[in-house]
């Protein structure tokens, strides 16, 4: 695989995989030929390998980050919740929302109407 089809990936995922043409052009290929490149990129096996591969890098990247920020906000909550001086409602926001990430949260309702068909009337 070729650094310029590597960047075009790279382009690729740049443009949330919405423009295969521009990924092309931005990593190198002429305008003129972009689109077919591109379509004929995104059927090599190879490039299709590096793609996934990347894309695995980009959610483990972005799984690690939020992780992080998970502890942050966990933090946040806390001080919250123990802030003699914060507002009851604060406090009971915050407790709220702890529990509902944890998987505490209430059990969400869902309201279901059933309409008249052919399939129940009578006679």
């Amino acid at each position: 695989m070729t650094e310029r089809q590597k960047r075009f990936v790279d382009e690729l995922l740049l443009l949330k995989m919405r423009n295969a043409t521009q990924a092309a052009i931005n990593a190198g290929y002429s305008k003129k030929t972009a689109y077919s490149i591109a379509s004929e990129n995104l059927k090599k096996p190879e490039i299709q390998d590096y793609l996934a591969k990347r894309k695995k890098e980009l959610e483990e990247e972005l799984r690690q980050a939020l992780f992080f920020d998970a502890l942050e906000a966990r933090e946040v909550m806390e001080e919250i919740l123990k802030k003699p001086e914060a507002m009851d409602k604060d406090k009971l926001t915050a407790a709220r929302d702890f529990l509902d990430r944890a998987g505490f949260g209430p059990v969400q309702r869902q309201e279901v109407t059933l309409s008249e068909s052919k399939w129940f009337k009578d006679g």
